[in-house]
């Protein structure tokens, strides 16, 4: 019995210490298009990584699945807690909402639509009712893509989850973009910020409207080919898809869409869409609060480094930072949404830490 005992006692510690002992590991060398090195060959402070990693290990930032960190573009942090693993596809959440600006983007290149002033109801001439509301009439893509479209929108005073919230009653209906086009208009398009899910969804049938392709096999076709992306599942209901967080990918894959963004559209030796456009993609368009900006979906924010930094944020813990003044990009997987916030430090602090392994904020 005592040696029963003993075995549990030492296996117990094993346990403990194996949750909170995920050491640092080179990324793995895939030949799929990410080039691979280390934190030792770039200069970056491997000290302040592993302090962010043993409190990821030690459950301070809740469910992390995964964390990614490519810098001078090559990927030089790759680590997987709580059971995830690199093959397996990760919801995206809000993140999702990212794609519709390069999509839009790669449309407007292929002369599938004119700019991103066109205005909304040109993509859809059979809803008459549009043009005859005299402020729905002059929404533009420029609006929904920087949620500034006007639409009357809520989905944040209420608990995500709650029977009362306009998301949960907007998924709920079986025809997502009609619903969308019916919302009541609240201010004039431009003028205000709202977060709103809905934008995405008429963006999304403004892709199939013009390139004759639903979303999912546009963005199959022409980013995610190019991009070496093999598997991918796109969310839809009724033909409709949901490009504001129906999207799954692999972690490494999503690194490749930040790659993309912090080579100004390039992939590779190809331009998968034009530095300008990202230029546009990232130039602050309304403020939300000081000093936070909303762009085409993207959001940008002033670190405490001083240095501009791009995000865009999703449900749960999923995070692309971008900070082209580094040449770094920080890629985030999470399940918190069953984790009160009290019970967790914000992702915001993570992203600080991470940041920290940059040789220019060696505070030595």
């Amino acid at each position: 019995m005592k040696k029963i005992l003993a075995l549990l006692a030492i296996s117990t510690i094993i346990a403990c210490n194996t949750k909170n002992n995920c050491p640092y590991s080179e990324p793995a060398n895939l030949n799929d298009g990410l080039i691979v090195s280390t934190l030792e060959k770039h200069n970056l402070q491997k000290s302040a990584f592993e302090k962010a990693n043993h409190d990821i290990c030690s459950g301070k930032y809740g469910n992390i699945h995964s964390v990614l960190i490519i810098h001078n573009n090559e990927l030089v942090v790759e680590q997987y807690y709580n059971g995830w693993d690199k093959d397996e596809l990760h919801f995206l959440a809000s993140t999702t909402k990212s794609f519709s600006p390069l999509l839009i983007g790669m449309a407007i290149e292929k002369g599938m639509i004119k700019d991103a002033d066109q205005k909304m109801v040109d993509f859809f001439p059979n809803h008459t009712n549009l043009r005859e509301d005299s402020l729905k009439s002059l929404v533009t893509l420029r609006n929904l893509l920087t949620n500034s479209s006007g639409f009357e929108w809520d989905e944040q005073s209420q608990p995500i989850d709650s029977p009362k919230n306009m998301g949960v009653q907007m998924d709920q209906k079986d025809n997502w973009l009609e619903a969308s086009l019916d919302l009541t208009m609240d201010t004039t398009p431009g003028t205000r910020y709202t977060y709103s899910g809905p934008n995405n969804i008429i963006l999304g049938e403004i892709i199939k409207n013009t390139t004759g392709q639903n979303i999912a096999d546009f963005a199959a076709d022409h980013l995610f080919k190019p991009l070496g992306i093999k598997e991918f599942n796109w969310f839809a209901k009724n033909g409709i898809y949901d490009v504001g967080g129906g999207l799954k990918l692999k972690s490494r894959d999503i690194a490749k869409f930040a790659l993309l963004h912090l080579n100004k559209g390039k992939w590779l030796d190809q331009q998968i869409v034009s530095s300008d456009w990202i230029s546009e993609t990232f130039r602050p368009f309304i403020e939300i609060k000081e000093p936070l900006y909303s762009c085409f979906q993207w959001q940008m924010i002033k670190t405490p480094y001083g240095f501009n930094s791009w995000f865009i944020p999703g449900n749960g813990g999923q995070i692309i930072n971008i900070v082209p003044d580094l040449n770094l990009a920080i890629i985030i997987n999470a399940d918190n949404r069953k984790i009160k916030k009290e019970k967790r430090t914000p992702l915001e602090h993570l992203i600080i830490d991470l940041t920290k392994i940059h040789p220019l904020l060696n505070e030595n």
